[in-house]
């Protein structure tokens, strides 16, 4: 999993590339908290163009950050999932809380 990020305004957009899944959890996990841990943005935007694959950990690791940012209010959305990772989070309800952007 790769991770690439930059800050335009007020918003954090965080590109995911690769796969987000249980082998790659644990550090993606952790880049994130790293990346909105001094966050001084009012949103955070990831990109999931470059996003292949992602499983139900995937969905675990978002709600963990958007449950971070939402207690400092913080807007998490999601732009460009690939069609599979967007079957996915419209399967999972994660568009309820974390609005799919065009």
């Amino acid at each position: 999993m790769k991770i690439i990020h930059k800050a335009v305004g007020s918003t954090l957009y965080v590109g995911l590339c690769g796969e987000l899944d249980e082998s790659t959890s644990f550090t993606t996990r952790a880049a994130l908290d790293k990346l909105i841990e001094d966050l001084d943005k009012t949103k955070l935007v990831l990109d999931m163009s470059a996003l292949k694959f992602m499983d139900s950990t995937g969905i675990g690791v978002l709600l963990g950050r958007y449950k971070k940012l939402k207690a400092r209010g913080v807007t998490m959305l999601i732009a460009s999932p690939t069609p599979t990772v967007d079957k996915l989070l419209s399967l999972s309800g994660i568009y309820e809380i974390m609005p799919k952007i065009v």
